[in-house]
């Protein structure tokens, strides 16, 4: 019996996608998962079309019949999101096998993926098993993989080499015990050490076996250093940050010659033909402008400190001009 499938949407696929990657096993699982979805999307009790009377003039139910094999694989891989054109190019290849698993074998005794992918082809193991002739995956005392903290390497597939595969936090031949940096707890978990310990006997930073690059022991807890208070750390033209356990050096602001941090008002030298006021760097030009806006300040601060310790005026206006102050009566309009 041939079935003939739609390979038009197939080629359109392989069109559309790129060739993924992905191995021979998880491509017939992939395949197998997508026959069985047409296997469920099929099920229905009565024919819909075709021979009937054929068929069942043959007493062959609908449930494995020629005519609903034709329904899954016009339906196969097409809704497959990931690797389509791989589950589409398989599908191809063993169209003679999956007609004879059709026809042949019981799918009650035996599922699609065991004979095709574990059996048949060999390109997957059982669960629990890895390696080219699928050996059991090693179990601890209490029989149990890994643990049940990891995974055998190369777990149902014909790779690996049953090695367990950890999970963060843990380590040993079986995951029995914490990595490096990870402390046990009541509850068999492995938690991470405080970022201030390079290994751990518990929680915080005074369960620290030794500190951490960039941290150092004081009164037995681990604490940060601060690599600023050293001389030099940094270019001229930069200034230090310090974090917990490093620190960075930062660019000074372009007005700045060198300077104790970020922009213009953190300046702690000047360039030549410059000055430093109040952590500025100001030309000759700018120097007066600050300098006159300065006074100017000062001058209206001082004037509204004196009427307010007369309490005879009452602050009617204020506006920025060049002339000075005008006093009417008891109440005073402050002109600057």
């Amino acid at each position: 019996m041939q079935i003939h499938v739609d390979y038009c949407n197939r080629l359109k696929a392989r069109t559309n996608l790129g060739r993924g990657e992905i191995d021979d096993c998880n491509r017939c699982k992939v395949l197998s998962d997508s026959f069985k979805n047409w296997l469920q999307k099929t099920a229905r009790g009565k024919y819909e079309g075709g021979d009937t009377a054929w068929e069942e003039a043959k007493l062959k139910s609908y449930s494995r019949s020629e005519m609903r094999l034709v329904e899954i694989q016009e339906g196969l891989c097409s809704e497959v999101k990931k690797h389509k054109d791989r589950c589409y190019g398989l599908a191809e290849e063993v169209e003679h096998l999956l007609e004879q698993w059709w026809v042949h074998e019981d799918p009650n005794s035996q599922d699609l993926f065991t004979w095709l992918c574990v059996s048949t082809l060999q390109y997957c193991c059982p669960q629990n098993h890895y390696g080219p002739l699928c050996t059991a995956c090693p179990v601890d005392e209490n029989n149990k993989i890994c643990g049940e903290k990891g995974s055998c390497d190369g777990d149902g597939t014909r790779k690996g080499n049953g090695s367990c595969i950890c999970n963060r936090g843990f380590a040993g031949e079986f995951c029995e015990n914490c990595a490096e940096n990870y402390y046990s707890t009541p509850e068999a978990d492995c938690k991470p050490c405080h970022k201030a310990c390079n290994n751990c006997k518990g929680e915080g930073a005074a369960a620290c076996v030794i500190c951490q690059t960039g941290w150092e022991l004081e009164v037995d807890v681990c604490t940060d250093v601060n690599e600023c208070l050293k001389e030099n750390l940094c270019k001229v033209n930069e200034y230090c940050i310090n974090w917990e356990g490093s620190y960075s050096c930062k660019t000074c602001d372009v007005t700045c010659k060198t300077c104790s941090g970020k922009g213009i008002t953190n300046c702690t030298s000047c360039e030549v033909d410059e000055i430093l006021v109040n952590g500025m760097c100001l030309d000759e030009t700018l120097k007066h402008q600050y300098l006159l806006s300065t006074m100017k300040r000062l001058a209206l601060y001082a004037l509204l400190l004196l009427v307010a310790s007369e309490g005879s005026y009452e602050i009617v206006n204020i506006k920025c001009a060049k002339q000075s102050s005008d006093f009417s009566g008891k109440k005073l309009g402050i002109l600057l």
